[in-house]
């Protein structure tokens, strides 16, 4: 209230001034015996009555006017929500944070909330006070700081707001007001306030994250003056219709271009009603390779596409899904994922025994499979490309680095130095398998240790045993148990009779299973382990209980599952060694230059993001190699690394992902505002851009009634000057009539008393 409404307010002390002029217009009676009175007191006494109920309303009328005149003069409102704590007249630093995420971009009556965001931005900062500063914050998979520092100048603010664009897949509400909180610490002005203009939808708010919701409010609590968070909740479609292009996966984790591979696409009705696409459309690096058309997908059911691709360059292919139809969000229609095509895997092959004879190195069988196409495939080439190198001459190999995986075939023991190489090997993504057999030394694998002080293959070496069955021939053996198998390169073709060989003799292998990152992916029918894993950094070692030649089992000769098994085990752990092309949301993207990209020394490399906004990025020499990190990846979609020397420029794609779960449009509820208002005491909600408005003022939400106590007003002068008029009109009626009682004497005329 100002101190001029105060003032006004005063004015109902007018409401006594009807009340004092009744009181002196009263005049005091003065009692008279008159022995003929008592004939008319009865009638005296009823009017008197009559007259004393009509003043009373007529005085209450006029009481009642004035009061609401004094009132209406105040200009009173309405409170539409709580008092904000902190209201007061101090200049402020606002900071602005604008949802930018995929949903958003839902239009409704030909704008989108991303729109309407901005355009309530821009009306905020017109109401705000000249002292009052402003920052801005895009709020998406990662939060972006747009204004860092709150500013007095309006026309930059509104420029800042102009140039913003929906960033696409989910808000991260910790983390938006996390950085708005950092924007605020760079101001000067007593007051903080946070707005927050959201569609509400319950993606990113990470409610269930009680900790990480702590910490913001520990941060909040440490800042000098708490900062109040207002959330303008804006409206979504009560009915919408929508497909997603949920995602794309691929059949196998290292594709090349010997073998075609499986493209999984999940279509996702997220949307009310069930919706009959046109077709789902598959295409690689920009052009169309496949059309499909599919049935209709029900309301909350969603549809796999798969399509059968075999590509024939190798290198980084842009593989995109698009389902084409008439939907209220396109934006989700399409999604994209990159994949490293490869031309070779370079694998080498460590035997512990060499031999010039035919199958009688240990090496033999495993360089022959790897070798040769896989059948299952109907391949007419291997993407495998394998080196044999013997034991004794591990030190003239070229580095480890220079392969994806190697294969130590029954290698007694490594020298120290080439064992601590290859210790690094893995955990910079290499994979390893050990197929141990009767040269091995079990004192070497059991202390052969990784970075992390653990033992490297992840199991201890016992001893040989010989199997427990007998066949015909009165041989001796075990077989692997099918029903134990739970590691995705022991899956086989259906026709693979893996069940069928024979396990004349193996390590018995003690797993290191209390280790976090050890586990069993195979058994024997004897209940020991047949595959061990174990996961160090960023590769994986696998170890055999039996090595892959004819000394231990008949599988290498006797069984057409051993080329898919060795293959498969070979693909498995080249997979980690594979750039990651498809990254979240703010990871840094981290690329190895390939040999045969850039031939001079001297190239520049820039990165384009979705919306073409190029960024020069520098590359560093590591590992006689140049690499490059990119951290900007705020916004999903496709980005290319662009790389220019003398021969021209050379264009690498990657993918920063999306959030499929934003296009299920899931919005808070009341229980859900009030956990986070558990950890953010300070914050309410505003439904629209009045209540938004008031609250930055440093008022309290609501509207101004003093027109509709004018019409009251103006009711009560009416009802006054007709209540007035009927009092007058009645009283006239009722004036005393006068009555002759006789001549008088002295004057001779008729005497009359009123009557």
């Amino acid at each position: 209230m100002t101190f001029l409404n105060g003032i006004m307010l005063f004015g109902l002390i007018g409401v006594s001034i009807p009340i004092i002029i009744h009181i002196l217009n009263r005049r005091r009676a003065k009692m008279v015996e008159w022995g003929a009175m008592h004939f008319l007191e009865s009638s005296l006494a009823s009017r008197n009555r009559r007259i004393l109920i009509e003043e009373i309303i007529l005085m209450a009328i006029r009481c009642s006017l004035l009061g609401l005149l004094a009132f209406a003069l105040a200009r009173p409102f309405l409170k539409a929500g709580k008092l904000l704590p902190g209201a007061g007249g101090d200049a402020q630093d606002l900071a602005i944070v604008i949802d930018a995420s995929l949903s958003m971009t839902l239009e409704t009556d030909g704008s989108s909330n991303f729109q309407r965001a901005i355009d309530e931005a821009h009306q905020l900062v017109r109401s705000c006070r000249s002292g009052d500063a402003i920052s801005v914050v895009l709020a998406g998979p990662v939060a972006q700081s747009i204004l860092p520092a709150p500013i007095s100048d309006r026309d930059e603010v509104h420029e800042s707001l102009e140039k913003l664009t929906p960033a696409g897949g989910s808000m991260r509400v910790l983390e938006a007001l996390n950085t708005a909180m950092e924007t605020l610490w760079a101001g000067t002005n007593p007051a903080k306030r946070i707005v927050l203009i959201t569609d509400a939808q319950d993606v990113g708010w990470d409610l269930s994250a009680s900790k990480r919701w702590e910490f913001l409010a520990e941060a909040v609590g440490a800042m000098p003056t708490k900062p109040i968070v207002i959330v303008r909740t804006l409206e979504t479609p009560k009915k919408w219709r929508n497909l997603s292009a949920a995602g794309v996966n691929f059949s196998r984790a290292v594709v090349g271009a010997d073998r075609p591979v499986k493209i999984t696409a999940t279509i996702a009705n997220t949307g009310e009603g069930s919706i009959h696409p046109e077709a789902v459309e598959l295409t690689i690096n920009g052009k169309t390779i496949e059309r499909r058309t599919i049935g209709a997908i029900s309301e909350g059911a969603s549809a796999s596409v798969v399509f059968d691709h075999q590509f024939t360059s190798p290198g980084p292919q842009v593989v995109s899904v698009r389902i084409v139809c008439d939907d209220d969000l396109p934006n989700d229609n399409e999604t994209s994922r990159v994949v490293n095509v490869l031309q070779t895997l370079q694998v080498l092959i460590v035997e512990g025994n060499s031999s010039t004879e035919s199958f009688k190195s240990d090496a033999d069988y495993i360089y022959l499979v790897t070798a040769m196409p896989d059948e299952n495939t109907k391949a007419d080439s291997t993407l495998i490309s394998p080196t044999v190198v013997a034991a004794a001459d591990i030190s003239s190999a070229k580095r480890f680095l220079e392969y994806s995986v190697v294969v130590l075939a029954d290698v007694p023991r490594l020298p120290a130095p080439a064992a601590k190489e290859l210790s690094d090997f893995v955990g910079k993504g290499g994979g390893l398998l050990i197929a141990p057999g009767e040269k091995a030394n079990k004192d070497f694998y059991n202390n052969w240790k990784a970075s992390d002080g653990k033992r490297l293959a992840g199991c201890r070496f016992v001893n040989i045993r010989a199997g427990s069955r007998t066949s015909e021939n009165d041989e001796t053996f075990t077989r692997i148990a099918m029903g134990k198998i739970n590691h995705p390169a022991m899956t086989l073709p259906d026709k693979s009779n893996l069940s069928d060989a024979h396990i004349n003799r193996h390590w018995v292998l003690e797993a290191d299973e209390k280790e976090k990152f050890v586990s069993v992916g195979a058994l024997l029918d004897n209940g020991l382990p047949w595959l061990v894993q174990r996961k160090l950094a960023r590769g994986v070692v696998l170890t055999l209980a039996a090595s892959l030649d004819r000394e231990f089992s008949d599988l290498p000769a006797r069984h057409n599952c051993f080329v898919p098994l060795v293959h498969e085990l070979v693909h498995y752990l080249a997979a980690p060694a594979q750039p990651e092309m498809n990254i979240l949301p703010g990871r840094q993207f981290v690329y190895t230059i390939p040999d045969g990209i850039l031939s001079g020394s001297a190239a520049e490399a820039e990165v384009a993001d979705p919306a073409g906004r190029r960024t020069a990025v520098l590359l560093r020499k590591q590992d006689q190699r140049r690499k490059m990190n990119y951290s900007l990846t705020a916004r999903p979609g496709v980005y290319r690394l662009i790389l220019s020397d003398g021969d021209g420029a050379k264009s690498i794609p990657f993918v920063v992902l999306g959030d499929s779960d934003e296009s299920k449009l899931n919005l808070l509820d009341d229980d859900d505002y009030k956990r986070a208002e558990e950890y953010i005491k300070d914050m309410t909600r505003v439904q629209n851009l009045g209540e938004l408005t008031a609250a930055i003022a440093g008022g309290v939400p609501g509207s101004e009634i003093w027109r509709h106590i004018a019409v009251s007003i103006l009711a009560l002068l009416i009802a006054e000057i007709v209540t007035t008029r009927l009092i007058a009109q009645k009283r006239k009626m009722h004036l005393a009539e006068p009555i002759t009682f006789g001549a008088d004497r002295k004057t001779g005329r008729s005497k009359e008393v009123a009557a």
